[in-house]
């Protein structure tokens, strides 16, 4: 099955000096149910916050700066013992979650692991008690460590925004009877997923309930979006990248490569982190194929896509009729904007949507020409969508 996921480009936050990050409190659960694309419940656990009160696979994404000294608080209630191990951070052992040499949070106990985000880059972190088994169950998430100023790492490449990409599997017979612990070799997964979902639920929207549509978001021409990539799966994870994208890894396993190098396919064993920068040029609609291999057979069993798509590609597509009849002067511009109709109709309702597809301003004018007060809006790209009657038109702008 061949099935879609839209990119959802979140602006990186940058700050410039270091801080004490808010401890969030995570929890584990052992009762939560994974809805798969044909509606079978399969039985997970996992991490959440308990500020939400559930699980997800895969567990919330963690975010730091450069930096941040880290407090991360882990409350177990759940009816076996359990750790955080931080898959590839900088920790001492105390803090490092494999039971042997760190600690261990028993049923109804407390733990917090305290670290200093020394280095940018991916990072996992998982469960290590009963590890093959807690794995494939869904106890594993994906930390960020961004640099300020918004660049990769000192001295690094400048970059848009961040695309988190978790890829994970399981095999269904598994997590309906968890029952012991299974060399790596025994799994044979028959689930494949992106961000915790497979097949159709990859075509909606950030929250992932039916029917919601795809988000489509984009970055300013020119700029690049950060594909965070991460490998929870017992399978190999092959990606295949359009040529046009232009993909750059410069980072892998959370440190810069000596050499960046051009990506067209990338092998991902599990474990494994790879920062790469990918340069969408305007009207870009793609897909990065996601592909799974089984490592004991080295046989191909699934694929997914992860779709690119340039947001205004999708703003008004259901009511576009004409070819683009709008213009905007000046661009780029500071305060004011002034919008023309070249065929002569009147504007009725107008939105201007950011790089990240949200309505920032929106109103009415029965105007051929208006004038829109943007002082308020931040520097970057951004769309306006005009209608007059069943007629809509698109145009882009900078400020």
């Amino acid at each position: 099955m061949r099935v879609f996921i839209t990119l959802l480009f979140v602006a990186s936050v940058f700050c410039v000096n270091a801080q004490i990050s808010p401890p969030p409190i995570f929890f584990t659960g052992m009762d939560g149910i994974l809805i798969s694309d044909d509606g079978m419940d399969i039985p997970i656990w996992g991490y959440g916050l308990s500020s939400d009160g559930y699980i997800t696979v895969p567990g919330p994404l963690l975010e730091y700066e450069t930096g941040d000294e880290v407090n991360l608080a882990f409350v177990n209630n759940s009816s076996e013992s359990h750790t955080i191990h931080l898959h590839g951070l900088d920790v001492d052992q105390a803090n490092d979650g494999v039971p042997t040499t760190s600690f261990i949070v028993m049923q109804d106990g407390i733990g917090t692991y305290s670290f200093t985000a020394s280095h940018p880059g991916t990072f996992l972190y998982h469960c290590h008690v009963t590890t093959t088994l807690h794995l494939t169950m869904g106890m594993y998430g994906m930390i960020l460590v961004r640099h300020p100023g918004g660049v990769l790492f000192e001295g690094g490449p400048s970059y848009y925004s961040d695309s988190p990409l978790m890829f994970s599997d399981l095999e269904i017979a598994t997590n309906l009877a968890p029952v012991q612990s299974y060399p790596f070799h025994d799994i044979r997964p028959d689930y494949f997923m992106v961000n915790g979902r497979s097949g159709s639920q990859l075509e909606t929207g950030s929250t992932g309930m039916p029917g919601e549509p795809g988000t489509i978001i984009s970055c300013p021409n020119g700029e690049s979006i950060a594909l965070r990539l991460g490998s929870m799966a017992y399978t190999l994870t092959k990606l295949i990248i359009p040529q046009e994208l232009e993909a750059i890894c410069y980072m892998s396993d959370g440190r810069p490569v000596p050499t960046p190098f051009g990506v067209e396919e990338l092998d991902i064993y599990p474990g494994e982190r790879f920062t790469i920068l990918i340069s969408p040029e305007a009207e870009y609609d793609g897909s990065i194929e996601v592909q799974s291999w089984d490592m004991v057979n080295r046989e191909f069993v699934h694929s997914n896509f992860v779709r690119i798509r340039d947001a205004a590609l999708n703003i008004g597509t259901t009511h576009m009729q004409s070819p683009l009849s709008l213009s905007i002067s000046p661009n780029p511009a500071h305060d004011f904007i002034t919008v023309n109709t070249n065929d002569g109709r009147s504007i009725e309702d107008w939105k201007i949507y950011n790089s990240s597809g949200k309505i920032v301003l929106e109103g009415q004018a029965d105007l051929h020409l208006m004038r829109i007060d943007i002082s308020s809006l931040e520097s970057g790209s951004y769309i306006l969508e005009s209608i007059n009657g069943h007629r809509q038109y698109n145009a882009r702008f900078i400020r």
